[in-house]
């Protein structure tokens, strides 16, 4: 069983998306944001803490607030190897290449997919995990 953080501003995404993951992994715990900024404070207080960070982030990059570079880059502040626990993957509808490009030179970044998330995308990301005991 793995965590997930989804940090969406479209709840209708955030929905899907919840409901991909649910189906390939049933007892897969889920947190939801439509925030970018309450999904950072989230993600801060645990790092602060030093508690276990959710196994994957699906983040978008278009949102109000902080957008999702802006986000990596608040991330930035923290030991790298710490944030790495997580792996993080860009969602996006964008078409635009030079997003592609952007998320594919942050080292936090695990990968870029395309909106929305599928069954088969996400056994990829589960294929893709580092061994980490699951909470």
């Amino acid at each position: 069983m793995h965590n997930y953080l989804l940090i969406d501003d479209d709840n209708i995404f955030n929905y899907i998306h919840s409901e991909v993951i649910e189906k390939v992994e049933p007892d897969a715990k889920i947190k939801i944001f439509t925030s970018s900024t309450e999904g950072l404070n989230y993600l801060k207080k645990k790092l602060d803490a030093k508690e276990p960070l959710p196994h994957v982030l699906f983040l978008d990059i278009r949102m109000p607030e902080l957008d999702g570079f802006e986000f990596l880059e608040q991330l930035n502040a923290y030991p790298a190897e710490t944030v790495k626990q997580m792996s993080i993957y860009m969602l996006t509808s964008s078409l635009d290449d030079r997003d592609r490009m952007k998320a594919n030179k942050n080292l936090l970044v695990k990968g870029f997919k395309s909106k929305t998330l599928t069954a088969g995308m996400l056994l990829d990301v589960l294929e893709e995990l580092p061994a980490r005991k699951t909470d």
